[in-house]
C-alpha cells in the first residue's frame, strides 16, 4: 500500500472512531474541500476551521447519524487518492444513502484537497437542504 493511500485510510480509520483530533493532524493548514450539488452544503471550504464547521454540520443536521459506513476501495495515482465510498444519514423520517466517490490530493503527507461526488446529488442537495431547516 502505498503512503498517500495508508494517509487516507488513516482518515477514514479516524472519521469512524470519531478521532478528530487524528483527522485534524492529517489535514494541511490550507485545506481545499469541495463539497459537490448546489444545496446548503455544497461550496468550497478553505482551511481547517471552515472544514470542521462543515463537517460538523452534517452531524448537527443529521442528529448525529452520519457516517460513512462502507468504504469499497481505496487506489491512488501519484498523489491522487480515490476512495469509493457508501455515507448515510437521517433524520425523521427522511433517508440518505448512497455511493460516493471522495478524491484526495497529499502534499507533504498531508491532506491538502478534497474532492466529494455523490451518486445522486439531488437527493443529497434535498436531504440536507430539508435536515438543515429543523
Amino acid at each position: 500500500m502505498s503512503n498517500n493511500v495508508t494517509i487516507v485510510q488513516s482518515y477514514f480509520d479516524a472519521v469512524g472512531k470519531g478521532d478528530f483530533d487524528t483527522v485534524e493532524s492529517l489535514f494541511a493548514d490550507d485545506i481545499l474541500w469541495h463539497q459537490p450539488g448546489n444545496g446548503i452544503q455544497s461550496g468550497t471550504y478553505t482551511g481547517k476551521e471552515a472544514v470542521f464547521v462543515h463537517l460538523g454540520n452534517f452531524m448537527k443536521w443529521s442528529n448525529g447519524t452520519f457516517a460513512i459506513d462502507r468504504i469499497e476501495y481505496l487506489s491512488n495515482n501519484a498523489d491522487l487518492v480515490i476512495a469509493a465510498i457508501h455515507f448515510k444519514a437521517e433524520k425523521g423520517d427522511q433517508q440518505l444513502a448512497m455511493k460516493g466517490m471522495d478524491l484526495l490530493r497529499i502534499e507533504d503527507s498531508k491532506i491538502k484537497e478534497v474532492w466529494l461526488f455523490s451518486e445522486i446529488i439531488a437527493d443529497e442537495d434535498a436531504f440536507w437542504n430539508a435536515a438543515s431547516k429543523d
